[in-house]
């Protein structure tokens, strides 16, 4: 009888060993698809950063030019 359930015990305690087996490959699986997930958010915030400054200096361009508009119409008397 004590033998009997030596036996359940052992077959109980390698099931949960293979489930866990199982578990630890998923959770190394998840961690990898994340840092993938990871690398690819940082590059499209770098993107973005890029078109910001990209937007910044036609904003500044631009700004320039409004005040050479403003200082030629003013010389011209078109204001």
């Amino acid at each position: 009888m004590t033998e009997d359930i030596s036996n359940l015990i052992v077959e109980h305690l390698k099931a949960i060993r293979a489930e866990l087996a199982s578990v630890k490959a998923d959770t190394v699986e998840i961690k990898e698809r994340l840092r993938s997930h990871d690398a690819s958010i940082i590059e499209l915030r770098r993107a973005d950063v890029h078109v910001f400054e990209d937007q910044a200096r036609h904003q500044v361009s631009i700004d320039a030019l409004a005040r050479r508009i403003e200082r030629i119409e003013g010389r011209l008397e078109l204001i």
